[in-house]
C-alpha cells in the first residue's frame, strides 16, 4: 500500500504542499502578466493536484524496480519514459482544461500566456516526476529499514521467550529431585511424615504448574507458594526450621516472575538449615524502594559444612531469568560468610 495514499494525514499534507507551490507561482505570474489571480488558480490548482497524484504512481515503479537489484542503465530509461508519459498526459489534460476556463472569458486568454512556455513546463514536470521518484526510493529504504528492525525485534522476542521457557522448564525437575530426596530420607525415619509430605508435594506441584505457566504473578502468590514449600520442609526438619517474614503489604501487589523466590528459599533450606544441628531461621524481606522492589533471603550456614555437590542450578536459573526478563534493570547481589548466606534481588516494579 502506498505510504501517502494509505494515510489521510500524509495525503492532506502532500496535496497542501502542491497547493502552496501553486499559490506562490500563480501569485508571481498574475503580477507579471497582469492576469487575475483567482482565474489563474482556478485553472492551475486542479492541474497541480492532478499531477501531484500522478507522480505518486512512481512509487509502484520504484517498488517493482528496486535499486539493489535493478541496473542503473535499465532503471533510468524506465523512469524517464514514465516521466515523459506522466508529464505529457498532464499537459494534454491541462490544455483542454485551460481552454475550457478560457471559454468563459473571465480574463486574458490563459492558453496564450502558457503557449510559449510549454516546452519549459514539460521539462520541469519531467524533473519533478524524477525527483518524487527519488523521494519514493528514500521512503522505500526507510520502510525496509523499519521492517528489518521489526523482524529483528520479533526474532529477539521469540528467542527470549524460548530461553525463558527453557529456564522455567528446569525449575520443576530441579525441585522435584530435591523433594524426592527429602521424602526418601523420611521413609525410613518416619513413614507417616513421608506420606504427608508426598500429599503436600502433589498439591504444591499443582499450584506451581499453574503459576509457572504465567509470565508474571503477584508476589503474594509467590509467597503463598513458598509457604506451601516450607510447610513441606517443616515436616522433615520440625522445629529446626524457622521462618521470619518481613513483607510490606504494598509489595504483595507487585508483579514478579513466577518461581523466582522458591529456588532461593529451597537453597536456604538445603544448604543452610539442613547442615545445622540446631537448625536456624530463614529471613525473607520484601520492601518497596521508590519504583523498585527489594527482596532479600538470608539464612545461617554451618562453617564446617561439607562441600556441596550441587551444581547451583536454582540460583543460576534465577539469575539467568532475571537477566533475560529485565536486562540491566535487575540486580542480584550475593554475600556469603562463614556464618550466613545472603542474597539480594532488586527489580523494577510492575503493579498488578
Amino acid at each position: 500500500m502506498h505510504p501517502i495514499l494509505s494515510n489521510k494525514r500524509y495525503l492532506f499534507l502532500y496535496l497542501t504542499i502542491w497547493i502552496f507551490i501553486c499559490l506562490l507561482i500563480d501569485s508571481a505570474y498574475a503580477v507579471s502578466h497582469r492576469t487575475q489571480l483567482l482565474v489563474s488558480l482556478l485553472s492551475d490548482v486542479p492541474l497541480y493536484l492532478l499531477y501531484g497524484l500522478i507522480c505518486l504512481s512512481s512509487y509502484y515503479i520504484c517498488r517493482f524496480f528496486p535499486l539493489r537489484t535493478t541496473k542503473w542503465y535499465i532503471l533510468l530509461p524506465i523512469l524517464i519514459v514514465a516521466a515523459f508519459i506522466a508529464s505529457g498526459v498532464t499537459l494534454l489534460l491541462g490544455d483542454n482544461w485551460i481552454q475550457f476556463i478560457d471559454s468563459f472569458n473571465l480574463s486574458t486568454s490563459i492558453i496564450k500566456i502558457y503557449e510559449p512556455w510549454v516546452l519549459g513546463i514539460y521539462g520541469i514536470l519531467i524533473l519533478v516526476f524524477l525527483l518524487i521518484s527519488a523521494i519514493h526510493y528514500v521512503i522505500i529504504a526507510f520502510e525496509q529499514s523499519k521492517e528489518i528492525e521489526r523482524r529483528t525485534l520479533e526474532l529477539q522476542l521469540l528467542a527470549q521467550d524460548a530461553e525463558l521457557r527453557a529456564l522455567r522448564a528446569q525449575i520443576d525437575p530441579h525441585f522435584l529431585f530435591n523433594s524426592l530426596n527429602s521424602i526418601s530420607a523420611l521413609t525410613t525415619v518416619d513413614p507417616e511424615k513421608a506420606r504427608s509430605m508426598t500429599i503436600l508435594l502433589g498439591d504444591f506441584f499443582r499450584k506451581s504448574l499453574n503459576l509457572s505457566a504465567q509470565k508474571y504473578i503477584l508476589l503474594k502468590d509467590e509467597l503463598d507458594l513458598i509457604s506451601d514449600f516450607l510447610t513441606i520442609e517443616q515436616i522433615r526438619f520440625g522445629l529446626r526450621l524457622k521462618v521470619k517474614l518481613n513483607i510490606e503489604d504494598i509489595c504483595k501487589k507487585v508483579m514478579v516472575p513466577p518461581l523466582i523466590l522458591q529456588p532461593l528459599v529451597e537453597n536456604a533450606v538445603r544448604h543452610g538449615i539442613a547442615h545445622l544441628i540446631e537448625g536456624g531461621t530463614i529471613e525473607i524481606n520484601c520492601r518497596k524502594l521508590g519504583n523498585r522492589l527489594s527482596i532479600e533471603v538470608k539464612n545461617p550456614v554451618e562453617p564446617e559444612r561439607p562441600k556441596s555437590k550441587s551444581t547451583g542450578l536454582g540460583l543460576k536459573n534465577v539469575q539467568l531469568r532475571l537477566s533475560t526478563l529485565y536486562a540491566n534493570e535487575a540486580h542480584v547481589e550475593i554475600e556469603s560468610t562463614n556464618s550466613f548466606f545472603h542474597i539480594k534481588i532488586n527489580l523494577p516494579i510492575f503493579e498488578g
